[in-house]
């Protein structure tokens, strides 16, 4: 009602101006700066962070929270689609049809000879097979951080693997990075469990270790880090016991909804601007995930709405995605094919995790997850130089910390699955060490969060809207201050490791923070990007922030990491690591 008042009021002043009515007053004020800052009070930053709230109480809570299946994916986009006609947009529901992953019912029981049963806290990893109706059970066998070497020493077949991993740069498991998983099923294991070191909640993560149409022949849960020691602590015991595994998961096919926006623009330029998200939160709730994403682009096309549409250069569509947390971005493809003639001309912005939260980081020596008084670093993924740069120093501007994280392209066009390769895109994300655990809840946001991150992003929209058709095509690069060097750290999955391990190493995420380039890519200098010196006197690697080498002989070697930016900031940073003979 607040809003519509306000609105009532502003047309109220522009009918008695436009009938020639004096005496306001001298402004020196112009129209399109009333209309910018008219439309910050479309949506105000409670509400929006009311919006995030409210969407994380439809996905509930804890282990089983999660948009899932309907009901909670219907009650979702009819709640997007109301909070956008209360601005006075009108959305509809484009239906789409979705493989749903989430189980019915799954256990992860000990049983302790001559001691009551325990069940665990624990999750189950996406696309993976069920158990039958009663279970499965077998001998828990501990293999480390499942490297190959370990697997040489422990006989897993017919047992259930008890894998460790850490978390690379806060979001990437090192047993999908090191095989570890897929090395259990191929040595016969029926189970795998993969146990946190670093957070005390069961990760999700999509896609690991395969996607549909393939299923993982075993099933694969995951713990957090108190359940882990747990779990290691017995099956180092003298008796290891057994561990019951159940699993009801169907996979099954069921209705959901795009919520989409059109906004048409003044006819001047054939150029779209496309903005994306998802809403669906997977199998936790997803406050910093994507739901804050969703309340923000609903803010945005309330503000996009009231500008008068001869101040609007280019269309505009706005698209809430369902599927990216449960088919392979399902909702983004379909998207994609609907609006295949649209995009083709698109300027895609695409917001995963767009609102900042609260930063946590795994303190090595008090080995916990501790608050830091930091924005989560913002990762801006692109195939567009100028685009990338544009985010950035705006994002910047509003005291966001960025990486960019550039790459070509993702099979037929982004990963998010909503524009050609041939198109400007970019995805702004922030990816906290808590992501997609229980860790991620609403009051990690701040209200100050909110508002930083609602201006910045209306601030890159309005940039782009105005930008001549066919800028983005080119690389006009400035400078608009100072470069600051980055500061980089290496953090390794295991400083003591075997003769034809592979040895997993990455740039550490808490210390890692540069404003102008990322990783090496093609089309920037050979010499901007990442290299890495084994120490072992072989070629240097030349490539992202996580790698990893094979050492062939034993020793104690310095491995030696070097970011180069684009302007010539270096940051350097050494670690010693142990091979140890097979």
């Amino acid at each position: 009602m607040k809003t519509r008042r306000n609105l009532f009021i502003v047309l109220s002043l522009v009918i008695l101006l436009s009938s020639g009515l004096s005496g306001w007053g001298n402004s020196t004020v112009s129209a399109e700066e009333n209309q910018i800052e008219r439309g910050k009070h479309v949506e105000p930053a409670e509400k929006i962070l009311e919006m995030l709230h409210d969407l994380c109480d439809i996905a509930g809570y804890g282990i089983h929270s999660g948009i899932q299946t309907q009901p909670k994916a219907d009650q979702a986009a009819d709640y997007i689609l109301k909070r956008l006609r209360e601005q006075g947009v009108h959305a509809k529901l484009e239906p789409i049809t979705a493989n749903s992953p989430y189980p019915e019912r799954f256990e992860l029981i000990v049983e302790v000879d001559g001691q009551h049963s325990r069940t665990l806290t624990c999750f189950p990893l996406q696309w993976t097979v069920g158990t039958p109706e009663g279970g499965i059970k077998g001998k828990v066998v501990y293999v480390g951080d499942g490297s190959a070497s370990h697997y040489e020493l422990f006989d897993v077949e017919g047992k259930i693997a008890l894998i460790d991993e850490k978390m690379m740069r806060g979001y990437s498991p090192t047993a999908r990075a090191n095989g570890a998983v897929i090395t259990a099923k191929d040595k016969g294991a029926i189970g795998v469990i993969r146990a946190g070191m670093q957070v005390d909640s069961p990760q999700f993560q999509k896609g690991d270790p395969t996607m549909p149409p393939e299923i993982f022949p075993i099933p694969v849960f995951s713990v957090g880090k108190s359940v882990g020691d747990y779990l290691r602590d017995l099956a180092t015991s003298a008796t290891p016991p057994a561990l019951k595994m159940v699993l009801d998961v169907p996979h099954q096919r069921f209705a959901a909804h795009n919520v989409v926006f059109e906004l048409p623009g003044n006819g001047s330029m054939e150029e779209v601007i496309l903005v994306g998200t998802h809403y669906d939160t997977g199998m936790f709730t997803g406050a910093v995930d994507n739901n804050g994403s969703v309340a923000l682009m609903i803010a945005w096309a309330g503000y996009f709405t009231n500008k008068p549409r001869e101040s609007r250069n280019r269309d505009m569509i706005f698209a809430w995605c369902f599927g990216h947390d449960f088919d392979n971005n399902t909702g983004h493809y379909q998207f994609a094919k609907a609006h295949k003639d649209q995009l083709e001309k698109a300027i895609v912005w695409d917001v995963d995790h767009a609102v900042g939260g609260l930063r946590y980081v795994f303190d090595e020596i008090e080995g916990k997850i501790v608050p830091t008084d930091k924005t989560n670093e913002f990762y801006i993924i692109s195939n567009n130089y100028t685009f990338t740069r544009l985010a950035a120093f705006t994002m910047d501007k509003y005291g966001f910390v960025c990486t960019q994280n550039r790459f070509n392209a993702f099979a037929s066009g982004p990963q998010w699955g909503i524009a050609p390769t041939t198109r400007p895109w970019v995805n702004v994300a922030t990816i906290p060490i808590y992501y997609h655990s229980i860790l991620d809840t609403p009051e990690k946001v701040t209200l100050d969060q909110v508002k930083r991150a609602y201006t910045a992003h209306i601030e890159i929209l309005e940039n782009i809207d105005r930008t001549p058709e066919g800028f983005l095509e080119y690389d006009n690069i400035s400078q608009t201050r100072p470069n600051r060097p980055p500061k980089v750290r290496i953090e390794i999955l295991s400083d003591k490791v075997r003769v034809g391990d592979r040895v997993l190493v990455w740039n550490d995420s808490y210390f890692f923070n540069d404003d102008k380039t990322s990783y090496h890519y093609p089309a920037l200098p050979e010499w901007a990007g990442t290299t890495w010196d084994w120490g072992d006197g072989t070629p240097l690697t030349i490539g992202g922030p996580m790698v990893d080498h094979v050492y062939e002989n034993p020793g104690t070697y310095s491995i030696t990491m070097t970011f180069t930016d684009t302007e010539g900031a270096q940051g350097t940073s050494t670690r010693e690591i142990k091979v140890l003979s097979r």
